[in-house]
C-alpha cells in the first residue's frame, strides 16, 4: 500500500509541477493518478481511436473508459456510446450517441455541444425549474436524479446539478458529478442498487472526503473508479482511508470491461490511467 500511495502522489506531483496548468477553474484538471506504465507523465488530452477501429463490447459487458477529468465513455454491446460531463476541454475522437452535463460548470458541460449528437442531456433545467431525463437508446438506459449545486461566490443554487445513472446489461454506472452535498433518502432510494460508481476524489472543490465517503456508504457501490483529482495531499488522504475499507488497486490502462460475472464480492477502489 505504501508502494501505491508514493506512486499515485509521484503521479500527481509530475503533473503539478511539470510546467503545465490547469485548463480550467477545477484545479483537479491539473492533477492525476499514477503515471502511466512507460513512465511518462498522463497527457492532458486523451483522444480514442475512431469508431471503426474499437473492438465490439462483448454481450454482457460495458466497457468504460476514463477520458479525463470527470469525462467517461460508457459503451454497451448494441454500440450505444455514453459521455459524461461533455465538455469543451476534454473531447474523445469518437463521436457518442448520448452526452450528459452534471452541471453549468465550465470543466463539466459544452457552451456549443456538437450538433451531430444525437441527445444532449443537461442536468439542469435552464429555465429554472428541475431537469429530468429518462432516455433509452439501443440497449441502454440513461435517467438523472436532481441534486443541489453550489457555486463559490454564487451561494446554493436548488436542482442546479444531476448525477446521472447509466443502465445496461443488468447493471447501474452512477456519475456522482460536482455533488456539494449529502443525499436525501428520496434521493438515495431514485439511484436505487448502484454497482459502479464515478467517485469525485478532490477533497475540496465537490465535496469532503468524510462527505464522500458518507455518499459511497449510502448508495454502496460494488466498484469505485476515482475522478475529479485534487491536491496530491488529498489523493493520498483518499487512498489511506479507502484502504482501511476496500481494496485499492491501479487498472494498467484507461479503459475496463465490466460485467455482472466479473465485479468484485467486496466493494474495490480501481484508478483508471488518466488524469
Amino acid at each position: 500500500m505504501k508502494d501505491l500511495l508514493l506512486s499515485i502522489v509521484l503521479g500527481a506531483a509530475g503533473a503539478v509541477f511539470s510546467g503545465q496548468a490547469a485548463l480550467a477553474s477545477c484545479s483537479g484538471m491539473a492533477l492525476g493518478p499514477p503515471p502511466l506504465p512507460n513512465g511518462g507523465p498522463p497527457p492532458y488530452f486523451m483522444l480514442a481511436a475512431s469508431r471503426d477501429a474499437v473492438q465490439k463490447v462483448p454481450a454482457g459487458q460495458l466497457r468504460i473508459r476514463f477520458v479525463g477529468h470527470s469525462t467517461f465513455e460508457v459503451e454497451s454491446p448494441q454500440g450505444a456510446l455514453v459521455q459524461t460531463d461533455y465538455n469543451d476541454y476534454i473531447r474523445s475522437a469518437r463521436l457518442p450517441h448520448i452526452v450528459t452535463m452534471n452541471n453549468a460548470h465550465d470543466s463539466h458541460f459544452s457552451v456549443s455541444p456538437e450538433k451531430s449528437i444525437p441527445h444532449v442531456l443537461r442536468g439542469w433545467d435552464p429555465g429554472g425549474g428541475v431537469a429530468r431525463h429518462n432516455l433509452t437508446f439501443r440497449d441502454i438506459r440513461v435517467r438523472n436524479v436532481p441534486t443541489n449545486f453550489v457555486e463559490l461566490g454564487e451561494g446554493r443554487l436548488s436542482n442546479g446539478n444531476s448525477m446521472f445513472v447509466i443502465e445496461a446489461v443488468g447493471m447501474c454506472v452512477a456519475h456522482i458529478s460536482h455533488l456539494h452535498h449529502y443525499l436525501s433518502k428520496h434521493q438515495i432510494r431514485e439511484l436505487g442498487q448502484i454497482d459502479v460508481a464515478f467517485a469525485p476524489i478532490d477533497g475540496m472543490w465537490t465535496m469532503s472526503h468524510d462527505e464522500l465517503f458518507r455518499v459511497l456508504g449510502d448508495i454502496r457501490p460494488r466498484l469505485i473508479i476515482p475522478m475529479h483529482f485534487g491536491s496530491m495531499s488529498g489523493v493520498e488522504a483518499f487512498v489511506a482511508r479507502a484502504s482501511e475499507k476496500w481494496t485499492v488497486r491501479r487498472h494498467d490502462s484507461d479503459t475496463i470491461n465490466v460485467s455482472l460475472r466479473n465485479m468484485p464480492q467486496k466493494p474495490e477502489v480501481v484508478f483508471l490511467q488518466g488524469h
